[in-house]
């Protein structure tokens, strides 16, 4: 077997299916997350089988084979770091209010027991 871009992607996408799974299965990854790097192996796997769409759409695009492999992956490494930071960002102000709530309520239980020592 050569090594050239088709075959890369088939041993990335199986490498990614694989990777995923497990670290679903140890529970480090999500579901919610995993279901996006499935994507994103089932997209490798597909380019890998079927090159021909690649050149179909470079061709139609009028970009040369490498240059629109090149702007599929970068697409999706952005869209998948863009959705990435948004959840970041609804976590962070989760955690925000989460720790403000925390701080109240040990405010609370420390009045009470104040209270009750008096």
């Amino acid at each position: 077997m050569t090594i050239n871009a088709e075959n890369l992607m088939l041993v990335g996408g199986v490498g990614a299916f694989l990777m995923t799974l497990h670290w679903v299965r140890v529970r480090e990854l999500r579901e919610r997350s995993a279901i996006a790097w499935l994507l994103v192996a089932t997209l490798l796997l597909f380019t890998g089988l079927f090159p021909e769409v690649i050149e179909r759409a470079a061709e139609w695009s009028h970009l040369s084979y490498p240059a629109a492999v090149l702007f599929v992956a970068l697409t999706i490494i952005y869209l998948n770091s863009f959705f990435v930071s948004v959840s970041l960002t609804k976590q962070y102000r989760w955690n925000v209010r989460l720790t403000q709530q925390l701080a109240l309520l040990e405010e609370r239980v420390r009045r009470m027991e104040k209270d009750t020592k008096e």
